[in-house]
């Protein structure tokens, strides 16, 4: 089955984020299952913010995001006007607002809501978070 996964949810203070990386690991393990696409929407586009640094004693979750999509190859879009109203700003956005560096982590993408839809037309499954 292929899965397309949205997160809801941030990393700090609700459990969204972490939830749909656990069962994003369950699916893979199984290799039974394809995840196309991993879309963080809403406040789940502040898991992009590379300057968020837990405690040390804290679960790195923006850290295990990027493990999870070198190691499956799994792209983490990020939705492009969510990102915006949360201050989320990729390289490619900074130039349009003379910023000289963006906040957006590297293993993220900014991504449309188009090719959300994409996504899911072509998924078995989509679960949100």
């Amino acid at each position: 089955m292929i899965y397309t996964i949205i997160i809801k949810g941030s990393s700090c203070g609700t459990e969204n984020s972490l939830s749909a990386l656990f069962f994003s690991r369950a699916l893979i393990c199984k290799n039974k299952h394809k995840i196309k696409s991993i879309f963080f929407v809403s406040d789940g586009v502040l898991n992009a913010n590379k300057f968020i640094s837990p405690e040390i004693n804290e679960y790195n979750l923006k850290k295990k995001w990027s493990i999870f999509s070198l190691t499956n190859k799994v792209k983490l879009n990020v939705c492009f006007s969510a990102a915006l109203r949360r201050g989320i700003i990729g390289i490619k956005e900074t130039c349009n607002i003379k910023i000289l560096e963006g906040n957006l982590d590297i293993f993220f993408k900014i991504s449309s809501l188009e090719k959300l839809s994409r996504h899911i037309k072509i998924s078995d499954r989509v679960i949100q978070f």
